[in-house]
């Protein structure tokens, strides 16, 4: 059976004049609403995730607007060099655990990305092109709705991002810039940018395919313009207080990829791990590379890590930098 569904097209806007539509559109449907697929983009913010601390994740000062979403997720640059859209979507409409949202809604975004010829494919919440994240998501209940959030990014400015991010050391943002470039990947790194109205045709084909709705052309409402502006007050509070990092003494850089850093004193220990791995590993105390090479070789256990350092320096140091590694890795489950 085919619903009746919106597509409303925000333009290009300011941070959180996006953000507060999507909010303020969610908050204000009642059930047995049409769903709604807003389209947009934005003049170029950090985004934080609705449970992240702004002081624990960002640089500071930062000349780069900061504005934290009422959606989960990690910390994202977002710029007019992505297409945004959203889905708002009546609760009853959707399959019935939240953990089948992002299967069911990013669908049509894969089927898009085929359709110009790339090979994507899903992990979790995230798009993947040739082993890199191309895109990511988030999503969260508002009112009677769920709502859903990605984009098409066309360009990822590295550079820009790390300056943004906070660092323990210019190693650290160096070591993220580096695995950034292997982690992440963009839309004109594989292919020519297409014009929005070629895009939006594609997108719009597929999402009438796959979700099984029909599209018309809207606009926001008189009441859904009043929903959207009382959000804004909300969207400009940053409360440096609230939340935590997302990843303790570190990024998460996609959901394979996480470099960490801690400091215990004058030593410290910096760890990249992919897929449950040591793929780089650099202390303070002086090793040759030889022997980091050894130690990122190794299974990520406490004894498989002391059974090489012993080799390398006294029982009680060997005992010491292995728990500090391991307890600076970020080793997923």
């Amino acid at each position: 059976m085919r619903s009746a569904a919106r597509w409303i097209d925000i333009g290009l806007v300011a941070p959180a004049t996006f953000h507060a539509t999507y909010a303020g559109l969610a908050d204000h449907q009642v059930a047995n609403a049409a769903p709604i697929l807003l389209w947009g983009r934005t003049t170029e913010h950090i985004c934080l995730g609705q449970h992240q601390n702004l002081m624990a994740e960002l640089a500071q000062p930062l000349e780069v607007p900061v504005l934290q979403r009422p959606l989960g997720g990690g910390t994202v640059w977002v710029d007019e060099f992505q297409y945004c859209f959203v889905l708002i979507v009546p609760l009853e409409l959707l399959p019935g655990r939240p953990q089948e949202w992002f299967e069911w809604g990013l669908a049509p975004m894969l089927a898009t990305y085929r359709r110009f010829g790339m090979e994507v494919e899903l992990h979790a919440q995230d798009v993947w092109l040739d082993g890199r994240k191309i895109g990511g998501s988030g999503a969260a209940t508002i009112g009677n709705c769920a709502v859903l959030a990605s984009s098409f990014l066309m360009h990822f400015p590295i550079a820009h991002f790390v300056q943004c991010i906070a660092c323990p050391t210019e190693g650290f943002r160096n070591w993220m810039a580096e695995a950034l470039s292997v982690a992440m990947t963009d839309w004109q790194s594989h292919q020519s940018v297409p014009d929005e109205s070629v895009l939006v045709k594609v997108f719009w084909d597929s999402l009438q395919a796959g979700l099984k709705w029909d599209f018309i052309q809207s606009a926001l409402s008189a009441d859904e313009v009043l929903a959207r502006d009382a959000v804004l007050p909300e969207l400009a509070e940053l409360d440096a207080s609230n939340g935590k990092r997302l990843v303790p003494d570190g990024i998460k850089l996609n959901a394979r990829t996480f470099l960490t850093e801690k400091h215990d004193g004058t030593n410290w220990v910096r760890v990249l791990t992919v897929d449950g791995k040591f793929s780089r590993i650099m202390l303070s105390r002086v090793l040759s590379a030889e022997q980091l090479e050894k130690l990122v070789l190794s299974s990520p256990t406490i004894e498989a890590l002391q059974a090489e350092l012993i080799l390398m320096m006294p029982l009680g140091e060997a005992e010491y930098w292995a728990a500090l590694i391991m307890n600076t890795a970020f080793i997923s489950a």
